[in-house]
């Protein structure tokens, strides 16, 4: 708790102070670019990764970033989708996935977590993720193997964002994009889910693109 504090002190003597502006106008709104679903896992920082600043992300952190269907376990995650879909209005909704993530581990290996009844509850979720995995015909390590059904778990929970209504009414109008993306802790790479290749590949970006 120290360690916080004394981030909290020098945020309030050092970073506010040089981003004053910014943080006055954020404080009469908010318009951000996405909404970004990612897993609680302590490794992943969304504005880090994506360089993004104060009021460009909507985030929505959740173990093993996992998207009941509508209207299944309707709670924090479907208001907040509800929320910034429908009110904020955003044009994009990113759905990342990550490398060595525990609830995966778990998904794998349900056994040691089944004393915590609401994780065992919730693991049931991201267990289509595991069955696509291990229905693919392949040789793989246990490394790949958690890897896979980390891929697959994003795919199924792009699936379950479609069925959210305010969901589902956006892509009807068009104007609304759903990105999968699986970040590498180790490496800092992000791939993203090409659904004409039913693939995960290197994600394009403007640099990559110059």
């Amino acid at each position: 708790m120290d360690r916080i504090l004394k981030g909290l002190s020098r945020f309030q003597k050092s970073v506010y102070p040089k981003q004053r502006d910014l943080f006055q106008k954020l404080a009469l709104g908010q318009r951000p670019d996405a909404l970004f679903i990612t897993c609680a896992d302590s490794r992943i920082d969304p504005c880090l990764l994506t360089q993004t600043k104060p009021g460009q992300l909507f985030i929505c952190r959740v173990i093993g970033n996992i998207i009941p269907p509508y209207p299944d376990a309707i709670g924090g995650v479907s208001a907040t989708i509800e929320y910034a879909v429908g009110v904020l209005g955003v044009p994009d909704v990113i759905v990342c996935g990550h490398t060595d993530c525990g609830v995966m581990k778990g998904v794998v290996n349900p056994e040691p977590l089944e004393p915590l009844t609401s994780v065992t509850a919730w693991l049931k979720y991201a267990q289509p993720g595991r069955k696509a995995a291990a229905s693919q015909d392949e040789t793989r390590t246990e490394t790949e193997f958690l890897l896979a059904v980390a891929e697959r778990n994003v795919i199924h929970q792009l699936g379950n964002l479609r069925t959210h209504p305010t969901v589902a009414e956006r892509l009807e109008l068009g104007d609304l994009n759903l990105h999968g993306w699986v970040y590498d802790l180790g490496e800092g790479i992000v791939t993203h889910y090409d659904s004409g290749q039913d693939a995960f590949v290197a994600l394009e970006t403007p640099l990559t693109r110059s």
